[in-house]
């Protein structure tokens, strides 16, 4: 979300998005404000070789980054605690975000500046305490919604490169070696192992062109979140997933500017794909989401976006018969 007043952005993300309200993230604060950062502090917490600083170029493990380890905790505990203000009384399913392992390995820079993905067995070590940061995770929102579901989503908006092995050394000119699809599942299932152990509903986020659908299902996750405009391995991936029963975020409203103008542009790849595949409504188990988060908009704008997501579900749904122009 944009800005960096928890209670502000709180409080709009409750009212619009009461049906799954989420713990906001708040990038405009700065390092620590960030996913990574917020995922780092909360891996300190769980294992202390996993402690990141900042560096030229983003995150990289070491002992030194205190100050902005101790910013994404007390940034985190702020953003439970407008949480717990404004979504005390939600009694149905809320959201919070994590980081999972490969992109942090990805992301995240060892002694020497390579990306951690260069060593399996550092991946397998983070994937672990991901999980296990995850579920303490969990465990912390529902302390704040003591009557609400957990849904922890694990963000791999890497994982597509991980798996075609298309990180980049740090020369720039050569790439890490790829991942095979069965390990990468092997550490996700790590990682909802995590998250189920402690009470909480599993969700992976893959919003990339050809996301591993195969990868991130077998992983045992009960929710996949993927983007409708990006493409798919086979034509077939989206509509088998779409009736599979397993939860489906489905990003298809556009976050960036201009935005559309009318329900019916902002509705219109969806409504393409259901009739191409057949399909009159949407199901139970598909939510209608922004294609990404929405911190680089203005407050407006993203309360704006997230009217459209209310919007297009009703549309989509039957629920609405007349589609707005405006």
């Amino acid at each position: 979300m944009p800005g960096t007043d928890p209670r502000e952005a709180t409080n709009m993300v409750v009212g619009e998005f009461g049906a799954l309200p989420h713990v906001v993230e708040l990038p405009a604060r700065g390092p620590g404000g960030d996913a990574v950062g917020r995922t780092g502090g909360l891996l300190a917490d769980v294992d202390r070789s996993f402690e990141i600083e900042t560096s030229t170029t983003g995150w990289r493990l070491g002992h030194t980054g205190q100050s902005a380890l101790r910013r994404a905790r007390t940034w985190l505990a702020e953003d439970l605690e407008a949480f717990e203000e404004f979504a005390a009384g939600s009694g149905g399913d809320v959201k919070v975000q994590i980081v999972g392992p490969w992109t942090l390995a990805a992301r995240i820079e060892d002694a020497a500046g390579e990306s951690l993905i260069r060593d399996f067995g550092a991946v397998a070590e983070l994937a672990g305490a991901v999980g296990e940061a995850a579920g303490e995770l969990v465990v912390r929102v529902r302390r704040a919604v003591p009557n609400a579901r957990v849904v922890c989503q694990v963000d791999e908006p890497e994982l597509r490169r991980v798996l075609d092995g298309r990180v980049r050394m740090s020369s720039g000119r050569l790439f890490h070696r790829s991942v095979e699809p069965a390990v990468a599942e092997g550490h996700l299932t790590m990682v909802v192992a995590g998250i189920v152990d402690r009470g909480g509903v599993a969700a992976i986020r893959c919003a990339t062109e050809r996301p591993p659908v195969d990868v991130l299902t077998g992983s045992g996750a009960q929710v996949i979140g993927v983007d409708l405009e990006l493409g798919f391995e086979s034509p077939e991936v989206l509509p088998q997933l779409w009736e599979s029963g397993v939860g489906l975020l489905l990003g298809c409203v556009p976050t960036s500017n201009p935005l559309p103008r009318t329900d019916t542009a902002a509705s219109s790849s969806l409504r393409r794909f259901m009739s191409e595949a057949g399909f009159s409504s949407v199901p139970e188990n598909v939510a209608i989401t922004a294609r990404t988060g929405l911190g680089h908009l203005d407050a407006t704008s993203a309360r704006t976006v997230m009217d459209i997501c209310n919007r297009v579900g009703s549309i989509v749904r039957d629920e609405h018969p007349e589609v707005s122009d405006g």
